[in-house]
């Protein structure tokens, strides 16, 4: 098929975030309607960051933009994993359930700890963004931001306290913002996925500890791979919603949805604004970044899209294999 006209292309670009934005629109009302029915007002009006509870003092020395997303905060709920079931028989128990929850082509967040491996669904991470789980003893957080399709796991462990995250719904350039959950008179912190520490609260300036050896890749390769991974067990709620939330044409689109400080640069040698990287950690304390298929086959690796690493690490970075590429 002939691609389509330049007029079409530009307003593809320009009706995705339109069409995405008027859906969170439609869905913050609605979670603000069942807020009020339930007695609760959500916190966050979608737009102004100074609606969302949170304190904000900590920001004025990080730099990037804060945005809201859109959605009140808690609008999207983590997943704690309960229980799981061997990667091997997803074949059989699709065909039985008569569904689809993970198939060859579907993409994964693949780990190993301690010699036990587990795949998390992007479809699953796409309506929750933060996955708390267990692996080889160790309680992490699995995250994943789709608009800058980064995903980072991280030990939850942090000064003796082992942290839950919440869905903060905001953005520092156009990535995730979490919140670490407490008890009455907490008061939470916001976390920043690819800043890797809290940006502002009592625990600002904290720094997370990311978890070396995450992929993003499908599945049929990762479980070639780890023939013994596990994938968490869907429930009939989650199974009704991951496959409602795409976000295809967004990364299509060129450019991302909310405002960055930094644009990242393009050109030869250079990735596209929207591709896909994996950016190493050097023993340096510096950043590797690669195309995906060029990635070094293990350390701390972070996989998202070149405009989101940019922003938050574009001045610890060097950039190897782009200009061996065919054109893109």
């Amino acid at each position: 098929m002939p691609d389509a006209p330049a007029t079409n292309r530009a307003g593809l670009g320009l009706a995705v975030p339109i069409a995405l934005a008027a859906i969170g629109t439609i869905a913050v009302l609605g979670f603000a309607l069942a807020g009020l029915l339930s007695g609760q007002r959500p916190l966050g009006d979608g737009r102004d960051p100074a609606t969302y509870g949170f304190d904000l003092s900590g920001l004025a020395s990080v730099p990037g933009v804060v945005s809201g997303s859109g959605n009140p905060r808690d609008f999207l709920q983590p997943l704690t994993v309960t229980t799981t079931m061997p990667g091997d028989t997803m074949a059989d128990w699709n065909a039985a359930q008569r569904t689809k929850y993970v198939v060859s082509t579907d993409r994964v967040v693949g780990l190993t700890i301690g010699g036990e491996s587990r795949a998390w669904p992007l479809s699953v991470l796409n309506v929750h963004e933060v996955i708390h789980d267990t692996l080889g003893g160790v309680p992490i957080a699995v995250t994943y931001s789709p608009l800058c399709d980064s995903a980072v796991v991280f030990d939850r462990r942090v000064a003796g306290t082992t942290i839950e995250f919440g869905i903060s719904g905001l953005v520092l350039d156009c990535n995730l913002l979490l919140y670490d959950r407490g008890g009455e008179g907490h008061v939470p912190s916001l976390w920043s996925q690819l800043g890797l520490r809290a940006v502002s609260g009592p625990r600002s300036g904290t720094e997370l500890k990311p978890i070396p050896g995450v992929r993003i890749e499908p599945w049929k390769d990762w479980l070639a791979a780890h023939p013994t991974t596990t994938v968490p067990t869907p429930d009939e709620a989650m199974r009704k919603r991951i496959k409602a939330t795409s976000y295809e044409r967004y990364w299509l689109a060129g450019k991302p949805m909310f405002e960055i400080a930094r644009p990242a640069p393009t050109g030869d040698g250079l990735p596209r604004t929207m591709e896909r990287i994996v950016a190493t950690l050097q023993p340096s304390g510096s950043w590797l970044v690669t195309p995906p298929s060029a990635a070094p086959s293990d350390g701390v690796q972070i996989p998202c899209l070149w405009f989101a690493w940019h922003a938050f690490h574009g001045d610890q970075s060097t950039l190897q294999g782009f200009d061996a590429l065919a054109p893109r």
